[in-house]
């Protein structure tokens, strides 16, 4: 589900801007605090506003028409109830629909534009990385994979040999105790072995460890550097743990993490705006245009960031204000909202994007700022962007 998501979020933000009415549609179909989910009443009352504000006749109506059809017999006929999110995107005058069944919750959003709204897709992304849990024991262990709260494979290991009773003692307790730290490092190292396999298959990000505290050395140290910069942390739970029990012990565990890699990620910018100017920025215009010279390592965006700027279709070239114009080119600019410009752009040129939930340094610096790949010293003349 994870490449999924990265797929279609790349697929989406690689379309150019359309004349057609292009609608992004995101429910949250969690249930409320009288327990009732989603209600479709209220996505037909927002599709019936924006019927109002698209053209009565010709293409583009029909085109918007269409989609709202197609939405409508989807969310009716064909949307699974056991979905925490729904993701749909459809322009029908483009060829283009897309949905996406999620099992994680979504900001119910409904969008009508020219080009297709896809913040959420990255903020799901960066919130829920995939990771492995291990729960081991002497002798067998589960390794479960999950990706967007979704398990997407669970692998079972077992030692070589089963690990017998003995009762005797002299020379035959030591030579069975000494068997049975072989068979045990045997199946860590085999456990070790498939981590690594799944590390490099599934894009693994984070680990996390559980087994009782008899083999816990023997565990750690068969893992290689690479498992252990993973590693978030090694806790004691029952190998035949439910899904939901994991879920729920290691899901704070998760959470934490992200939390953290987000702190982490502001005290890099500020760090290397205080040492190293030239490799990052804060606030809206310096962001803009460092994502538009391909200049950003990471850009570093509060969760309710919100800002309206303008676009040079032929270049992509983003900036703030009211100008109407490209100042370099002359080529007409279309209005955007900068977050999923934003977005797009740091897609299409392979950066990271960390959305980060609270940060009062990003508050004062206007919600936004980036750490760069490097120091562009040649900066260009300023130019009023107002008109």
């Amino acid at each position: 589900m994870a490449t999924d998501v990265r797929a279609v979020l790349e697929e989406l933000t690689a379309y150019p801007s359309t004349e057609y009415p292009f609608l992004s549609v995101y429910l949250d179909m969690q249930p409320n605090i009288q327990g009732i989910r989603f209600q479709t009443q209220e996505l037909r009352q927002e599709l019936d506003a924006i019927a109002s504000r698209v053209p009565g006749s010709g293409p583009h109506h029909e085109s918007f028409l269409a989609d709202r059809e197609r939405i409508m017999n989807y969310v009716d006929n064909e949307m699974p109830t056991e979905a925490q999110g729904i993701a749909i995107f459809a322009c029908n005058g483009e060829g283009i629909w897309q949905t996406l069944e999620l099992q994680v919750p979504v900001q119910t959003q409904i969008v009508e534009d020219r080009y297709p709204y896809t913040f959420q897709l990255a903020r799901i992304l960066d919130d829920y990385e995939t990771f492995a849990i291990v729960l081991a024991a002497g002798q067998t262990a589960r390794i479960l994979v999950m990706a967007l709260n979704e398990m997407e494979r669970v692998v079972e290991t077992e030692a070589s040999e089963e690990i017998r009773r003995f009762d005797a003692g002299g020379d035959g307790q030591m030579l069975f105790q000494r068997r049975t730290e072989n068979i045990i490092k045997a199946h860590t190292e085999d456990i070790a072995a498939e981590l690594e396999h799944l590390i490099k298959r599934y894009d693994v990000q984070h680990i996390v460890m559980a087994s009782n505290d008899s083999i816990k050395g023997a565990v750690m140290d068969s893992l290689s550097p690479a498992i252990k910069d993973r590693l978030l942390d090694y806790i004691n739970l029952d190998p035949r743990s439910s899904i939901k029990a994991i879920m729920d012990t290691v899901g704070p565990i998760i959470t934490e993490a992200e939390r953290k890699q987000e702190a982490d990620a502001v005290v890099d910018l500020q760090n290397n705006l205080a040492t190293q100017p030239g490799l990052g920025v804060t606030g809206i215009e310096a962001t803009a245009m460092a994502l538009s010279k391909g200049q950003v390592r990471t850009l570093l965006i509060l969760g309710d960031f919100q800002a309206a700027g303008r676009r040079n279709p032929n270049s992509g070239f983003l900036y703030t204000g009211l100008r109407t114009t490209d100042p370099y080119d002359g080529s007409e600019l279309e209005s955007v909202e900068l977050r999923e410009a934003f977005t797009a752009l740091a897609v299409q040129s392979k950066t990271e994007i960390q959305v980060v939930e609270s940060d009062k340094y990003l508050a004062e610096h206007e919600g936004v700022g980036a750490v760069l790949w490097y120091n562009d010293t040649q900066q260009p003349q300023t130019v009023d962007t107002n008109p």
